[in-house]
């Protein structure tokens, strides 16, 4: 089996504008490049997870998100950084949305993936997936994640860097 790095797309990939739609609007997560390049070197599946809601609400359309993601692999390639897939809803009420694990679930079942040895990295409390495996780490930005601190249901880091780092540590 294999193990997997997932990612939230808006606040970990890219610095989350609300609704971000196009490529010209990405602005890179400082740490970002450095997280999927340790993930790429060690053989983990890159995966990326994301809500788009704008979508559902008329904002922009199913195309863009599938042109935006086509951009942001191409850009990524060009620094020899390999984004293995990405999952996307559009939809609220979907099996599918975050936090519920309808695209984990796919992504396991297509990769042969073994979620406890696997990572989830996001920014907000939805990112915590209503299932059991990954270890969930999240990054302090946009949203509280005071009810996370509290109950203690994932790690929270001030940087992708203190998350690279204690990723690296499961390595040792």
């Amino acid at each position: 089996m294999k193990r997997a790095l997932f990612l939230d797309r808006d606040g970990i990939l890219n610095i989350d504008k609300a609704y971000v739609c196009r490529f010209e609007d990405i602005e890179w997560v400082p740490g970002i490049f450095d997280l999927i390049q340790f993930a790429n070197a060690n053989h983990l599946l890159v995966i990326v997870l994301t809500n788009q809601s704008g979508v559902a609400q008329g904002m922009y359309t199913e195309a863009d998100v599938i042109k935006l993601h086509d951009e942001m692999k191409s850009f990524l390639k060009l620094k020899n950084l390999h984004v293995d897939d990405w999952f996307y809803c559009t939809e609220y009420d979907s099996e599918r949305r975050k936090p519920r694990p309808g695209m984990m679930i796919e992504a396991q079942q297509k990769y042969n993936i073994d979620l406890s040895k696997s990572f989830m990295v996001g920014d907000k409390a939805t990112d915590i997936l209503n299932i059991k495996g990954p270890q969930t780490f999240l990054l302090k930005g946009n949203y509280s994640l005071d009810v996370v601190e509290q109950n203690k249901s994932a790690e929270i880091f001030n940087s992708l860097e203190d998350v690279l780092s204690r990723i690296k540590k499961e390595f040792n």
